[in-house]
């Protein structure tokens, strides 16, 4: 490749994405050595729009990601971080389909990835993690997004009432679907704490009939 100012060809780019999917760390830098670093703003499959930046995320290349975020200026990393691809999804939302976490934590925190950016089915990252049974990141956008103290849980005998109480910072607050996965899953914790105690009654009343 040329170290000239130069387009990009498709073949150039195909070459980069590629090289990306492999995470060859040592051969992208090679490659940013030959042509200006600010290209990698253009670079994209012609077909899907997927930029390096959803590749990396994609397959959990952390280093190469990082790599490829700190060649370019701050800002223009946010923006391109941001980038969809033909259906709408951002890198984050396939990091977190990967069920890639420490790609999910250096978007959203050094790169103001937006968790609750949806693609054109209607999802946002959150949900392609829960869906596809991505526990670790779910665990962590809920430990992140929804902490325990924002939930109110009152128990009255087998009456159990659950409200959201959204935290200045929450922006969960106007997600309604969203407010009902999470009071769904207090539920059930609660349902779960409710069977363990049934358990130990059922243990103390077989004790109790033994000894009488």
């Amino acid at each position: 490749m040329s170290s000239e100012d130069h387009k990009l060809s498709q073949e150039e780019m195909d070459i980069i994405m590629s090289e990306v999917r492999a995470g060859e760390l040592d051969s992208l830098k090679e490659i940013f050595e030959e042509i200006p670093k600010q290209a990698l703003l253009d670079i994209k499959d012609d077909m899907t729009l997927a930029t390096p930046i959803h590749m990396a995320a994609a397959n959990g290349h952390l280093d190469t990601l990082q790599y490829l975020l700190s060649i370019i200026s701050k800002q223009d990393a946010i923006s391109l971080t941001k980038a969809k691809n033909e259906t709408g999804n951002t890198a984050l939302h396939w990091a977190a389909y990967n069920g890639h976490l420490e790609v999910v934590i250096l978007l959203v925190e050094e790169y103001e990835a937006d968790p609750f950016e949806k693609n054109e089915a209607g999802h946002d990252s959150i949900y392609e993690a829960e869906n596809n049974g991505k526990v670790e990141v779910e665990n962590w956008f809920l430990k992140k997004y929804a902490p325990e103290e924002d939930f109110k849980v009152e128990e009255d005998g087998e009456n159990t009432k659950i409200s959201y109480q959204p935290g200045k910072e929450s922006k969960l607050a106007d997600e309604n679907a969203r407010d009902a996965v999470f009071a769904a899953k207090v539920e059930t914790k609660q349902e779960e704490k409710k069977q363990e105690s049934d358990k130990q009654l059922e243990g103390s009343t077989a004790n109790l009939s033994l000894e009488s």
